[in-house]
């Protein structure tokens, strides 16, 4: 019996390390209302995303403690914020209350290089549902590479499900351009080629893939690190 408690109360401590412990309230009426008072807003955006009728809540915050603020004497900015950044997702209802239902605390990435503009280009939600987040890097030293990312998701399944990807990439020196479009529904990738001094594209293939199950903001965890097709999301 001794035994068994013991085993009971192990079992109980590794399920409340898994939880969710995050500085975020459960539900509020306001953003204002769920977010602590020390991080700041960088984009915040209303719309019906589980298609209900009733509008929903999404954010993205970046904690402000100097403590994880970095002095740089190199090339770029003179500090670099490392504070960590989260993306809430809340679902109203009727009342005008809205409840938590994702946080993640990798997707949004950083501004972690001196030489780097911000990578975070922000949200958006369409009429019909789909969450849009979007990146864009640029850097004044390191690579002669710019690109532009957006990550289109569908609450599906009970889960937001990666249903498109669109990216631009470019080498400011050569002019190259590759563009990526992905449509996780059709199994269809658009891949195209060309060159800052030309109207038209030098080629454009279409290729198809298979997939056995979507991709979802929890499985992806931190973008750019998941190999897809020869790229990476």
């Amino acid at each position: 019996m001794k035994n068994t408690i013991q085993i009971l109360t192990f079992l109980m401590s590794l399920i409340s390390y898994g939880q969710d412990n995050s500085i975020l309230k459960e539900n509020g009426n306001t953003l204002k209302s769920i977010i602590p008072n020390s991080w700041n807003i960088l984009d915040s955006k209303t719309g019906d995303l589980n298609q209900d009728g009733i509008s929903d809540l999404v954010f993205v915050i970046q904690n402000t403690d100097k403590s994880n603020i970095r002095l740089n004497n190199g090339l770029g900015n003179n500090t670099i914020d490392l504070n960590p950044r989260i993306l809430g997702i809340y679902f109203g209802d009727k009342s005008g209350k809205f409840t938590k239902r994702l946080v993640s605390k990798d997707f949004i990435i950083l501004r972690d290089s001196p030489t780097m503009d911000e990578p975070f280009e922000g949200i958006s939600i369409t009429k019909k549902g789909v969450l849009n987040i979007n990146f864009r890097f640029w850097y004044s030293a390191g690579t002669w590479t710019m690109s532009n990312h957006k990550y289109k998701f569908r609450f599906q399944g009970n889960e937001f499900a990666l249903i498109g990807y669109d990216s631009n990439e470019a080498h400011r020196a050569t002019g190259e351009t590759t563009d990526y479009s992905i449509n996780f529904l059709s199994k269809k990738m658009k891949i195209t080629k060309g060159n800052f001094s030309k109207d038209e594209s030098d080629s454009i293939e279409w290729k198809k893939f298979n997939l056995k199950k979507l991709m979802t903001i929890r499985t992806i965890k931190k973008p750019f690190e998941s190999e897809f097709e020869g790229i990476y999301l």
